[in-house]
């Protein structure tokens, strides 16, 4: 049974400098970085490849239009496995030894370096993806990077995900930030906090698998040990209005969906990794962000079609992951993530919007890709290698070039959303009617007969429960009054037996 999805958000890529606001994330050249290190240190650093300890560093920063020199930034290594690549990547902190100091607004940058990705544009590319479908922005640009005279290579430039970017992209900045690593999956393992901070991350250098970034000396992780014990316990109507309570839903299906359009596996959803969680003060919310997103379009490291995988069945279900799987058990979430999904390969990686931007950013690069020698150290990478990423396999972790694996993931996307059958759930959904709608003091709700009462909740935007009521057994239709509701957008929500139902609604 075919169903139309129509798109829910429609942004443009713009055709210059997307999101650019400063010559730190000029999207239009690529800026050169130059850093004046002690050889010692420099040293130390390329042996010592686990430490974080930042040394001192002289940073000079060529726009084009001209130069900036920063004295005594931090400079070290940064990266999981990549620390173990001859082409490495850094981070750059200038608050480090000057505090408070911002360069451009930012305190801190990332400068990777793309060594298993032969087109060197898959992490850049995945934030321009995320930036244009809403998401809450990261800046990137590509740099030119020289150490001590020595030309080390081209490199992404990421903006740091911090206090700073907090406070740039919700305006906001007093929550909990969590990085979140393998084997980082939101499974309970009671309400000790402790059993959260002993998690250890899978990455080289170690540290907790749920890693707060903030408030360090408070160390309350009280708001993620509520969230995990909201996901064990049943996926039921109290579930579906709780959650919404806790976390930005649809910022969450959202980027579910991207992952998939993507083939970002190394994620939440397939591989327990790579994501933040941020709870915000104001909203008293979740907020869901990718990163590390270099495993993505075509990339594979352990034996996957990630261009072919089922769409609607991405995530990992030989372990838990139920933050997922609660989540898209719900017909009215589900929906809502094969909505995203139906707008993401329509509008956002369609070839005729998202492959001349891909041109562009080869053709900005090209030059500098040419000249870096360090690229090839580690699969050696030849240039005709850097070409064919963008249109053919390259090697064994790359069967795809960019372009192919977006048209056949569009192909199978489209295909898989189209063409499969409507769940039991879904048609259950579809059998919730409600009228007048929009309504003022009474609405009316339909639906099918069942042989046992169901419970049903009438919630705000916000998952705040404002009714609550019990539908009898072969009860079909009620009039419900919602003379005393503000006006606004609400959700009345029906658990028939182990389904869920919910439409939205309008009180005026």
């Amino acid at each position: 049974m075919k169903k139309l999805i129509l798109p829910i958000f429609l942004i443009a890529f713009k055709a210059t400098g997307l999101f650019s606001q400063t010559t730190l994330f000029d999207n239009s050249r690529v800026s050169s970085v130059y850093i004046e290190i002690h050889p010692d240190s420099l040293a130390y650093i390329m042996t010592h490849v686990l430490s974080d300890h930042y040394f001192k560093a002289r940073f000079v920063y060529d726009h084009g239009t001209g130069r900036d020199t920063l004295p005594d930034v931090g400079f070290r290594l940064r990266g999981n496995t990549s620390r173990y690549a001859q082409k490495k990547s850094f981070k750059i902190s200038f608050n480090e030894y000057v505090s408070g100091r911002k360069y451009q607004g930012v305190k801190k940058i990332n400068l990777n370096g793309q060594h298993n990705d032969p087109t060197l544009i898959r992490e850049k590319l995945f934030y321009d993806t995320w930036n244009k479908a809403g998401m809450a922005e990261r800046r990137t640009s590509f740099v030119r990077l020289f150490i001590n005279q020595s030309y080390y290579g081209l490199y992404t430039n990421l903006e740091e995900f911090d206090k700073e970017w907090l406070d740039r992209v919700y305006n906001e900045k007093s929550g909990n930030l969590y990085k979140c690593t393998y084997p980082a999956d939101l499974v309970y393992f009671g309400n000790d906090q402790l059993s959260y901070k002993n998690i250890m991350s899978g990455s080289a250098t170690g540290g907790r698998a749920y890693d707060l970034q903030t408030n360090e000396d408070q160390d309350n992780y009280s708001d993620l040990v509520g969230l995990i014990t909201l996901l064990d316990g049943p996926a039921d109507t109290v579930f579906a209005v709780q959650i919404g309570q806790q976390i930005n839903v649809d910022g969450f299906l959202k980027a579910f969906a991207l992952d998939v359009a993507t083939g970002n596996w190394d994620d939440y959803m397939y591989n327990k990794n790579n994501y933040f969680l941020y709870y915000r003060t104001d909203t008293q919310k979740f907020e869901f962000i990718s990163y590390d997103t270099d495993n993505t379009f075509g990339v594979d490291w352990i034996g996957v079609d990630w261009a072919t995988r089922d769409c609607l069945d991405w995530y990992n279900h030989g372990e838990q992951r139920p933050l997922a799987r609660k989540l898209l058990s719900l017909p009215v979430f589900y929906e809502r993530y094969r909505r995203f999904l139906d707008t993401i390969t329509r509008e956002v990686t369609l070839p005729d919007s998202i492959f001349p931007h891909i041109d562009g950013l080869k053709n900005l690069i090209v030059q500098a890709v040419q000249e870096d020698n360090f690229r090839k150290l580690d699969y050696g990478y030849t240039i005709n290698d850097f070409f064919n990423g963008f249109s053919q396999t390259v090697d064994g972790h790359t069967p795809y070039g960019i372009k192919p694996f977006l048209e056949k993931r569009r192909e199978m996307t489209m295909d898989q959303i189209s063409t499969s059958t409507i769940s039991e759930n879904a048609e259950k959904e579809n059998c919730l009617e409600l009228f007048p709608n929009p309504a003022t003091n009474e609405i009316r709700m339909k639906l099918k007969t069942s042989d046992h009462t169901r419970t049903c909740l009438i919630a705000d935007i916000q998952g705040r429960v404002c009714r609550k009521f019990v539908l009898e057994k072969n009860q079909q239709s009620r009039l419900l009054d919602i003379s005393g509701l503000k006006e606004g957008l609400y959700f009345l929500t029906v658990a028939d037996n182990d389904h869920i139902m919910s439409k939205l609604f309008i009180k005026q």
